[in-house]
């Protein structure tokens, strides 16, 4: 299938969900994950691509953790794309995060320029307490991943996990359109849903040879 096709097929660009504009750029972030078990601090950067409601993340963290996927927001759908002993899987997922999964948020008055972006200030209520956040309605709050149904696009703050949280501060942004290419798996990428994804894996590990 022509990858121009496929790519039609996976996600027609129309309109986001979200009340505010679509958004057609780049954005750039520092993360910085903290461990309190472990004690480990990792720091790393997320490249957010975007082409409407298409959406391509790439975390590029220091510890050789990485992780990259294409999203439709619209639809509600991703392509993860995994590297597992050399073969490259596309792996078809659906986006089923909850609804009630959003978290408490309480927005302060004032407003300041952050890499010029006009952002105001919220207080992030959770079970784990309160944390501080600049966000910004220049960008709808669809196109960052992690913070549910927040105010605006998340600047900075953090996100907690499991053992500590994950430190987030938008170094770059810019609104020329990313390459096409961005969006269409390479064709070295086996395309899958993610039961086929699963079955495969497990024949793999049930085939290989035991120590």
């Amino acid at each position: 299938m022509p990858k121009y096709i496929f790519l039609f097929l996976f996600c027609a660009l129309d309109q986001i969900y979200s009340a505010q504009k679509p958004f057609v750029g780049s954005l750039e972030y520092h993360l910085i994950t903290v461990d309190f078990i472990s004690k480990d601090t990792t720091e790393g950067k997320l490249f957010i691509y975007a082409l409407d409601s298409l959406v391509r993340y790439n975390y590029l963290m220091a510890d050789g953790k990485n992780q990259e996927s294409i999203h439709h927001l619209k639809r509600k759908k991703l392509l993860s794309l995994i590297e597992i002993d050399g073969q490259f899987f596309a792996v078809q997922i659906g986006d089923s995060l909850p609804e009630n999964n959003k978290l408490d948020y309480k927005v302060k008055r004032g407003k300041i320029n952050v890499n010029g972006l006009i952002c105001k200030e919220a207080i992030i209520e959770n079970t784990k307490g309160t944390t501080p956040l600049l966000y910004t309605k220049t960008i709808a709050s669809s196109y960052f991943v992690g913070l549910k149904g927040a105010p605006g696009l998340p600047v900075k703050g953090q996100i907690p996990t499991d053992n500590g949280y994950m430190a987030f501060e938008l170094r770059n942004w810019n609104v020329r359109t990313p390459p096409i290419q961005l969006f269409i798996p390479d064709k070295k990428y086996k395309v899958l849903p993610l039961e086929a994804f699963l079955e495969q894996i497990q024949t793999q590990n049930s085939t290989s040879p035991q120590d």
